[in-house]
């Protein structure tokens, strides 16, 4: 059954006389992950996923529980950073939370240099490569935010606005928005500063200076002026030195995972700042789900093309744990048989991502499922951590909002009214 045949108003048979409540069918889903969260994914990362050698966490975890030791990119210890944070909020324990996130810290503050710019890879000797990529600073900058949150120590904020004042100076680009590395800043990129966005948004709630709010606002301008494609309704990823679109053969290279990503992040940016951002999340979200969700293996897939058709039908884990949040964050926004339809496909999203967390070695992933429904057998990246967390967080939260008293009547009532619908 195709979920996209009821956005035509077109409830299928099966349905007839008996709507699902799939709120309940999400509270039950958020209930498992939080369960496979404390019981096994933080127990193992929290451990094992430390990097006892040079400090900081690991790069991946095989699945017989050992690190492979070699080159790592520094940022992955400040996604990791990021995730002990949101544990904290979603129930584990605060003070395992904080050693994990000092530890973290530590590392990273060897691997910056002088006016604070991470550093890109860690080779095994020891030695640093010497050039600074925009994307990392990106999730340094979210690293900060949360650390604050957490350990309420003033020298965060410091640390970030102090970043903020770098990037500006070291990756600034004439033409708006900035290069994407100090050795080799083009082509540009749209994934570095949507991730600028994430941060900047956490440093809206964290702290009260209108000087995140204005970083923020900067960047969703920067997005409606250079990155959406209004004619297609998706983001663009690769520009030219002039913020022109890289085409191959007259299309474009289109990811659904950023395009979900974009969507909630905007949605986000309207509930913060009480911005307005019109259809463009809504139409990213319906051109990923149109063009970039396998409706046989319930995945959204890594690549397609701007025209609609495929280009990597491969599946990782990250796009997925991206459908589940723009559908919650499309959620929130609708009533009646759009959040109902909405909130069908975020459960889709969230069943498919179990499969994912499914492994014979508890707390580990599996990161790639193949064109033909396998996954493919790899270590599990420690990266992918950051993205699981922060759909958890999503669901706790939709679900916590979803079932509060007074939305509790309006579903009920929605709920009457829409199998009225199909009876």
């Amino acid at each position: 059954m195709s979920l996209r045949t009821i956005s035509d108003g077109k409830f299928p048979n099966a349905y007839v006389g008996a709507v699902p409540d799939y709120s309940s069918s999400l509270a039950n889903i958020s209930e498992i992950f939080q369960k496979l969260l404390l019981d096994d994914i933080l127990p193992l990362w929290s451990t094992v996923g430390i990097d006892v050698r040079t400090g900081g966490f690991c790069e991946t975890i095989s699945g017989d529980c050992t690190i492979p030791y070699g080159s790592r990119r520094v940022r992955v210890s400040a996604r990791q950073v990021y995730a002990f944070c949101v544990a904290s909020e979603l129930g584990w324990n605060r003070n395992a939370a904080a050693a994990c996130v000092r530890h973290g810290s530590q590392f990273l503050a060897r691997y910056r240099n002088e006016v604070g710019l991470l550093y890109h890879v860690l080779a095994a000797d020891g030695s640093l490569e010497g050039d600074h990529d925009l994307y990392d600073q990106a999730f340094l900058l979210l690293a900060y935010a949360h650390a604050y949150r957490l350990l309420n120590e003033e020298k965060f904020i410091h640390l970030g606005r102090s970043l903020l004042v770098s990037i500006r100076q070291c990756f600034d680009n004439p033409l708006g928005g900035f290069v994407d590395a100090t050795n080799k800043p083009h082509p540009l990129r749209s994934n570095p500063h949507m991730h600028l966005l994430e941060s900047a948004l956490a440093w809206a709630v964290a702290d009260p200076s209108e000087l995140w709010r204005d970083f923020a606002n900067e960047l969703v301008s920067l997005f409606t002026a250079r990155f959406f494609d209004s004619a297609g309704g998706f983001v663009r990823e690769a520009f030219d030195s002039d913020w022109r679109p890289i085409a191959e053969g007259g299309l474009y290279r289109v990811e659904p995972g950023h395009n979900f990503e974009w969507a909630w992040l905007l949605l986000r940016w309207e509930s913060i700042t009480g911005g307005d951002c019109g259809d463009c999340p809504h139409r990213m979200v319906d051109f990923a789900e149109t063009h970039g969700y396998d409706e046989e293996r319930h995945v959204a897939i890594n690549e397609v093309w701007s025209d609609g058709s495929p280009c990597d039908s491969n599946a990782r884990l990250w796009p997925q744990t991206e459908r589940l949040k723009a559908w919650l964050a499309v959620a929130k926004v609708r009533k009646g048989k759009e959040r109902w339809l909405a909130e069908a496909h975020a459960l889709d999203a969230a069943q498919t991502l179990l499969r994912y967390l499914s492994t014979d070695t508890q707390g580990l992933w599996h990161d790639l499922m193949t064109k033909d429904g396998r996954f493919r057998p790899a270590a599990s990246p420690a990266s992918s951590l950051y993205h699981i967390m922060c759909a958890f967080e999503d669901l706790a939260r939709y679900v916590a909002h979803a079932t509060s008293p007074d939305l509790l009547v309006e579903s009920q009532t929605q709920q009457f009214a829409l199998e009225e619908m199909v009876s």
